[in-house]
């Protein structure tokens, strides 16, 4: 990733999602950049919920790959990008801030921006902007761990700004592998190993899951096994144990020596035998964070190939 110089959106990281809500608030946003206005003699800057929903909607399709690419707005809105290393604790503030900092280059008496290469003025002129009059805001958690927040806020010379804040979170290939491979050794299963072509797949897929409200719903490919956990407890750090846990529980009803399931109306054995099944040979997972609307909680997708569950075979 390129520093907040060199990109037009903010990305930000925090080091845990509740602590990072606290401090990302729309009241959070607005104040930050109001501070700055107000040094300069600007107007406030006020919320805005239709900007929020673009912020919203664009957030959304970066979080399956957190590539820090200008959206295409068709004009209306303009964006800024900042990006922190692991371990701060950055906010919306801190965002702000590095966009502000700029003002040390500018020089209003010439409009002129003395910065050195590879940096700019622009983030700060947009904060500052006495045309710009509102802001909106959304966060997004495609993974989990390392909590990365995308903050795109209006470019200069634009109505409206906008603020977008993200956060990404990255959970490590092993955090997945292991649990499963814990299964299948205890069946006697060789153990997989991580893909990032499946894993690939699996962000996207949490992606439009996230997009679409958190609800689990499979997905339509027919490449790849699936499996999918929700857990309401949105500041778990387990969550994929926990989702590899649930689905191994299911062994409980599969019986081997039949190829059979003996699970109560309206469950299965079906994430079971796909944690386990023997030609399975790789996965690819992703979590997703949903701090908001009516489904908020942790969303774990992990993907198989090749698929298992196949009608009439035994998972090994």
């Amino acid at each position: 990733m390129a520093t907040s110089s060199l990109l037009l959106v903010a990305a930000v990281l925090a080091a845990a999602a509740m602590a990072a809500a606290a401090q990302n608030t729309a009241q959070d946003y607005v104040d930050a950049h109001n501070a700055a206005r107000s040094d300069v003699g600007v107007g406030p800057v006020s919320w805005d919920d239709t900007v929020a929903a673009y912020a919203e909607s664009y957030a959304a399709q970066r979080q399956g790959d957190c590539a820090l690419e200008h959206s295409d707005s068709g004009g209306k809105y303009g964006e800024n990008l900042f990006w922190g290393s692991a371990g701060g604790d950055w906010t919306a503030a801190s965002a702000v801030s590095s966009w502000v900092a700029e003002k040390q280059w500018y020089d209003h008496g010439s409009n002129s921006c003395s910065a050195p290469a590879n940096a700019s003025c622009g983030h700060y002129t947009q904060v500052v902007w006495s045309n710009s009059t509102a802001i909106g805001c959304a966060r997004v958690q495609p993974r989990r761990l390392h909590h990365l927040q995308l903050l795109a806020a209006g470019q200069h010379r634009r109505p409206i700004s906008l603020l977008m804040a993200a956060s990404l979170a990255v959970a490590t290939p092993e955090d997945y592998l292991n649990p499963h491979n814990v299964a299948r050794i205890n069946v006697g299963v060789p153990a997989v190993v991580w893909n990032d072509t499946v894993s690939a797949f699996a962000e996207d897929y949490a992606a439009d899951l996230y997009a679409g409200g958190c609800h689990l719903q499979p997905s339509s490919t027919q490449d790849y096994g699936e499996n999918l956990y929700f857990n309401s407890d949105q500041s778990s750090t387990t969550a994929e144990a926990d989702a590899v846990a649930s689905w191994v529980s299911e062994g409980l009803c599969y019986h081997h020596d039949t190829n059979s399931c003996s699970a109560p109306a309206g469950e299965s054995c079906g994430h079971y035998t796909q944690v386990v099944w023997y030609n399975s040979t790789d996965i690819g997972c992703a979590t997703v964070v949903c701090e908001t609307g009516e489904n908020t909680g942790v969303v774990v997708a992990c993907n198989y190939w090749p698929p298992g569950n196949i009608p009439g075979q035994s998972p090994y």
